[in-house]
């Protein structure tokens, strides 16, 4: 199956900011939990073909600029430098053959939240590209399932549901 081109930025962007935003303060309401699928967590480090010299990538874009030459805001736009004790909890799942976004972020992410003690769960999906490319519907269907099991769970507990 061929990789559709249009849309690259907006792929790349949903993980990253949810996660962004789950990991952020907050003075209103403040997410619950975050579910992210191959979310970039540092706009700082080379992974995979993402080189932070470039000008051309959307991170480049988002920043105004190079990563490497915006060392200062990559950072802060990174969600791995904003994981804390009391985050929400995290879902991450990311193929293990993602092109697009090394599987290294949700691993570096996940391993981070757990050194400060956040609650996360991370699963990989052999053979997975970006998008989901590469495995059969029914590996889809199973990382949406899961997705939504752990939504419920985490938003049950939350309202004392259980």
């Amino acid at each position: 199956m061929r990789r559709p081109s249009p849309g690259r930025s907006a792929r790349r962007a949903c993980g990253h900011l949810a996660s962004l935003l789950t990991l952020t303060p907050h003075t209103g309401p403040a997410p619950v939990a975050a579910v992210v699928w191959y979310g970039p967590a540092d706009l700082a480090t080379a992974r995979g073909s993402y080189d932070p010299r470039s000008s051309t990538t959307p991170e480049a874009l988002l920043l105004g600029g190079a990563p490497a030459a915006r060392p200062g805001r990559a950072r802060d736009a990174s969600p791995l430098t904003h994981a804390h004790r009391g985050a929400p909890p995290f879902l991450l799942v990311h193929g293990e053959e993602d092109t697009m976004v090394a599987c290294s972020h949700s691993r570096d992410l996940a391993a981070r939240l757990e050194e400060v003690g956040a609650p996360v769960h991370l699963r990989t999906v052999p053979g997975a590209d970006h998008g989901w490319y590469g495995v059969s519907a029914a590996r889809v269907e199973d990382v949406f399932d899961q997705s939504l099991r752990f939504t419920r769970h985490v938003t049950r507990r939350g309202a004392g549901g259980g």
